[in-house]
Formats: C-alpha cells, structure tokens, sequence
C-alpha cells in the first residue's frame, strides 16, 4: 500500500511529465483535492461500468470494491417532522457515508403474518411512478415486499455550516421494525499532510493514503494528474 509520501512523489513525477513550463507547481492540499475528486470518479465509474465491468457482474470489480462495502441495521426515525407520502410510510436516516444501494430487505411484523417476524424485498420506485405502483395489486406493497422512496434534506448547524441528510421511506401494509442496507460507502479522501488553517476535505483533515487496493492506484493517479494538467491548459 502506498504511503502519502509515495502518493505525492508519484503525482509530482506524472504531474511533470505531462505538464507544461506554464504549469504552477501544485501544494500538497491541491494534489490532495484532485486526488479525492479523482477517486471518487473512479469509484463511481467502477460501480456502473463505465470502466470496465459494472459492481458484482465480475470478480475482479467486486474484489476491488469490497473495502468500501458496509451494512447498516436501522429503525424508523421516530421523528414527526418528516414529510411522508402517505400514512404508511416509514421514515429512515441512512448512513451519512452511503453512495450506492446494493441489497435492502425490511422485518415487517404483523398478526396477519402469522405473529412472526418476516423479512421481505425492498423495492425502490420513482416518485413519479409510485401512485401508479401503489394501487396494482400485483407492483405494490404486500406480504412479499414493500416500497422505497428517496430523499433528503438540507440543515444548517450552529457554526453555519450546510449538512444534507438522506432518507429511504418504506411504504407497507403491514408495521416495518427495521430496515437492512448493504451498500458501498463514499471513499474516505486522500490527503497528502494535515491539513490546518481551516482547510480540510470532505470533513477530514488527517493525513490519509487511499483504502482501495493498490491495483486501482495508477488508475486514480491519471485521473487525477490529467484533471490538474486540464485546469491549468
């Protein structure tokens, strides 16, 4: 596994190889920046196939994501400020490091089903289309599954500072006790030193390499060195 040092040096001698005389030298919070940008570009694109094949369709993608893979467990919100579609609807706060949805499954519990704990299929529909899904009684919510909405919403905290929330809303005929979501997570940022002075990057200011594996790190290095090359062209 690289160390910053090592990152740094690496995107000094690309960054150089391919820029001009007219091209700043970069500090190490800018490398730092175009490295995050570039990698959470890779990791998208490795996630819908633009690069390669898409998440889970070979081993060789699904091995160099694993690390970012996470499950989260949760519980309704017991909030009465969040906006539902209709009364029922349950409310859940997802993991504020979730990028992409791979598997969901909800508990519904209920004496129609037997008195006992059932696990059943979460299934996402378009705002747009959920009225329409809702009242088939073959697309909608049931003894098998149930439907997801997504949205989200922006908060100011006491320092001013913009923070956004994302939330899955459940629909289901029967009562929903807990919501299960695997998920790959946005990668932490790349940072070459500790950042002071009120910078930071994504919320962090430690210095940190890159978790992904080692055989992803030429490809986030191009990216990033092209993007910082294009900025200055």
């Amino acid at each position: 596994m690289k160390t910053v040092a090592e990152w740094s040096l690496e995107f000094d001698r690309l960054y150089d190889n391919i820029s001009s005389n007219k091209a700043p030298g970069l500090e190490e919070y800018e490398k730092s920046v175009f490295l995050t940008r570039a990698q959470e570009a890779v990791v998208q694109m490795m996630y819908d196939g633009t690069i390669k094949d898409s998440f889970e369709e070979t081993e060789e993608v699904t091995k160099s994501l694993a690390s970012l893979v996470r499950q989260a467990t949760l519980l309704p919100s017991s909030s009465t400020q969040l906006p539902k579609i209709c009364s029922k609807s349950y409310v859940f706060a997802l993991p504020s490091d979730l990028l992409f949805r791979t598997y969901e499954s909800c508990i519904l519990t209920s004496d129609t089903l037997c008195g006992s704990p059932v696990e059943v299929s979460v299934v996402p529909v378009t705002q747009d289309e959920f009225w329409r899904t809702q009242r088939n009684p073959f697309r909608g919510a049931g003894t098998r599954k149930v439907l997801r909405l997504a949205y989200a919403s922006n908060s100011i905290d006491n320092s001013g500072a913009l923070s956004e929330q994302d939330y899955s809303e459940l629909v289901s005929c029967f009562p929903v006790t807990s919501y299960t979501v695997r998920y790959v997570s946005k990668p932490k940022p790349i940072i070459l030193e500790d950042l002071t002075g009120g910078l930071s990057i994504n919320g962090e200011t430690e210095a940190r390499t890159c978790e992904l594996p080692e055989v992803i790190h030429s490809v986030i290095l191009d990216a990033a060195v092209k993007a910082a090359k294009a900025a200055w062209a």
